[in-house]
């Protein structure tokens, strides 16, 4: 049990799943029975599995050692194409409007991975001004929130499978879908990048390949994510989605995911997104339903919510970005320690391997 847990120490998601314990205990003692409802947790999932699944995207991006700052817009355009075009066309069909916008978030991660790998534009800047061209197109689509999806679509997913939510089923095969694609070549050379983009490309791994496939597969989740996102608004708003952005790389270094790349998973994603989405549903039934019944007259500006829940936030990224920066170091010895042993090098050997390369640079 020992070494299985000092084992599990070392991964990614280990922080994510820490701090996701503790932020549960914190609204089992803020909310007590009412947190253990099952509308409750239906509310939660529902309103949040979008940012979920749009972290998920931006882990993939962090991996390879690259950023999207595109990923919120791109999902507010999916979510104006699904809603405006079937209501300015009655004739056009829902089914293939949902399927459009969800490839018109496919196209921008394959254009972000070409300007950012072919063209080699830094990924902040590439994906900074996708975001106002994004922007552009979602307002001459929609210039204002207006529109409505069939009542059928918002009902689907606010249902429930055998009692689990549609939304936890959809992150539920967002991560298995993840699980499968990390055993390919492909997600792995993605990995390699992040993690060392010279000595990648000198192992005869296409670096500009891989960081397109890291933004398409991005891309990928981010239209998934902007379906979800119109079932849950049930409207259109072409700018709604911006904020998600910065939300999305906070959750993702939440999860465990270095922003220096080479190390996370979409699993982290998930665990990061849902630790913010409780923190700030644990902090607004504080200040909102908690304090007034204890502190008769208790009331104070909407800010200081923020304030408190941010600061748990950053409280969170600061103790993430440590350990799994340690997690990687010692993940890093050990495999160097392998490979010395395998050589046929003893440690001292490799402790002087290590002093030479360090002179050396």
């Amino acid at each position: 049990m020992r070494s299985m847990f000092q084992s599990f120490r070392t991964k990614p998601e280990f922080m994510g799943v820490v701090l996701l314990l503790i932020v549960t205990l914190l609204n089992m003692l803020v909310q007590q029975e009412s947190f253990f409802k099952a509308s409750n947790f239906a509310n939660i999932f529902a309103n949040n599995t979008p940012l979920v699944i749009l972290t998920m995207a931006q882990c993939i991006v962090l991996i390879s050692g690259n950023i999207d700052i595109s990923t919120g817009i791109t999902m507010s355009l999916v979510n104006v194409f699904c809603v405006m075009v079937p209501e300015q066309n009655p004739e056009f069909p829902v089914g293939l409007a949902f399927l459009i916008g969800f490839l018109l978030a496919v196209i921008v991660g394959f254009i972000n991975g070409l300007l950012v790998g072919y063209f080699r534009i830094p990924p902040m800047l590439a994906t900074y001004g996708m975001s106002y061209v994004v922007m552009g197109f979602s307002l001459l689509i929609s210039d204002r929130p207006q529109g409505r999806i069939d009542k059928w679509i918002r009902l689907l997913y606010r249902e429930t499978v055998l009692g689990v939510p549609v939304s936890l089923l959809a992150i539920a095969a967002c991560i298995l879908l993840w699980l499968y694609m990390k055993k390919r070549p492909g997600v792995k050379e993605i990995y390699a990048l992040g993690g060392n983009e010279k000595n990648t490309y000198l192992t005869g791994i296409s670096t500009t390949r891989a960081t397109i496939r890291a933004y398409l597969i991005s891309g990928f989740f981010v239209g998934f994510a902007g379906v979800l996102w119109t079932a849950m608004l049930s409207s259109s708003n072409p700018i709604s989605g911006e904020i998600k952005t910065l939300e999305s790389v906070a959750a993702a270094l939440l999860g465990g995911t270095l922003i220096s790349g080479g190390w996370g998973s979409m699993i982290c994603g998930a665990l990061g997104a849902l630790f913010l989405s409780l923190v700030n549903n644990s902090v607004t039934y504080l200040f909102i339903r908690l304090l007034p019944q204890m502190i008769p007259g208790f009331s104070v500006p909407s800010y200081y919510q923020d304030f408190t829940a941010q600061i748990i936030i950053l409280t969170g990224i600061i103790v993430t970005i440590i350990v799994s920066k340690k997690a990687r170091a010692t993940m890093g010895r050990a495999m160097r320690l392998d490979a010395s042993k395998n050589a046929g090098i003893g440690e001292e050997g490799m402790a002087d391997a290590s002093r030479h390369a360090e002179k050396d640079s």
